[in-house]
Formats: C-alpha cells, structure tokens, sequence
C-alpha cells in the first residue's frame, strides 16, 4: 500500500486485551493458538493521537474479534464499538485506521485475515486502565474484568511482563488473568474464564506498532 494513499496518523493508547489462550498466548510465539481458534474482546483508549487534523485525544474504541483457527488463516469476524462520547469527525478517523488502509500494524494486518466486518456501533464503553487490575465494559456487547495470575500453589500474585521487539500490537505488555470475559454480537459469541490477558500502553502509526 502506498504511503501517498495513506492518511498521516498517530496514536498513543492504553490497552486491555482479552482472549481465549492460556497465558501468555501462543499466538505471540509463532506458535497455534491454544483451543486451535482465535476468540477476543480488546480495547483502548487513546491518551493522545490525531488522525489527519482530527484529533483523537481521549477516544475510546474496542473491537470483537473471532477466527475459526489461527488468525493468519483467514475467514475471520471483526467489529468495531466506539463510544458515545466520539464526536462524527472522530468516529470517521477510527473507523478509517480499523479499515486497514492506512496502515498501523494490527489495524492494517487483521482486515486481511477478515471475511466479515459487522457494521460499527456507537455504544458506552467504560474503561479502567490500572496495570494488572484493568477492566472495560461494552454496552450492549461485552465485557473484560483482569487481575494478577495466581500462583496455584501458594496463591501469590505472579508479576511479569512480554517483550516483543518486533510486535504488531504491542511491544511490552504485563500478562494478567482474564478473570471474566465475554462477548455477544450476533455471530461473535465468547465466553470465558481465567484465560490470558495483556494490558500495555501502545503507540501506533501509518508505520505499524512503534512503542
């Protein structure tokens, strides 16, 4: 895709990511997924980014997403929730990143691996950002409730974080239990319990993931 053909932008945001793996997630491994498909409920907030001259300061936005395998195989579901508080002008910019067309890292990659993308939906979002203990809610659509991994033997918190150099998503995120999440939008439908989680501050751009 060529860079003249691609709106200027760049975002700085907080991240809560759910999914059905066990922690850690293969997926960020090269490796399959745990359960052989792909099931999650993210979310982010941006703390400051602009997309053109729109700026995006504060815009909360989530995304459902499922696959029937691995993500690189293809024939997945995508869709888009952004909060009520996004002006018109805000909506458009987030809807152009998720798009794909204008580059980003997961934003430009995950669109290609769709075969369907449910229409957008302006919703409330409620969203926490507080390390291990960060949650959000989707009205209407889901919700996703982290906390620290348990150590099963002497019930202690576990603390650790991955580092992906090259990541798509994030380059440094804590790993947290996903002590609740789910998901119910027509044909993206999840339910889960004590699964893997990511929270991280993240920045993308036209480039991909850059922080």
């Amino acid at each position: 895709m060529a860079n003249q053909q691609q709106t200027p932008w760049e975002i700085e945001a907080e991240y809560i990511q759910s999914c059905n793996c066990d922690y850690g997630c293969p997926c960020n491994f090269n490796a399959l997924p745990t359960h052989g498909n792909c099931e999650a409920l993210v979310a982010y907030r941006i703390r400051k980014g602009h997309f053109g001259g729109t700026k995006l300061d504060g815009v909360t936005f989530a995304m459902g997403l499922w696959w029937p395998k691995a993500i690189h195989e293809g024939n997945g579901i995508g869709a888009l929730y952004v909060d009520t508080k996004t002006t018109p002008e805000q909506l458009a910019a987030i809807e152009a990143i998720g798009s794909g067309k204008n580059g980003g890292g997961v934003f430009e990659i995950f669109p290609q691996t769709f075969k369907e993308v449910h229409p957008t939906k302006r919703t409330k979002i409620d969203f926490h950002y507080n390390d291990y203990d960060s949650w959000f809610t989707v009205e209407g659509v889901g919700e996703v409730h982290s906390e620290h991994i348990k150590n099963p033997v002497t019930g202690d918190a576990f603390t650790g974080t991955i580092q992906l150099p090259g990541g798509i998503g994030w380059k440094n995120a804590i790993v947290s239990n996903i002590r609740k999440w789910w998901i119910k939008d027509g044909n993206i439908t999840a339910e889960h319990q004590n699964k893997n989680g990511h929270v991280s501050l993240t920045r993308f751009s036209n480039a991909g993931c850059i922080g």
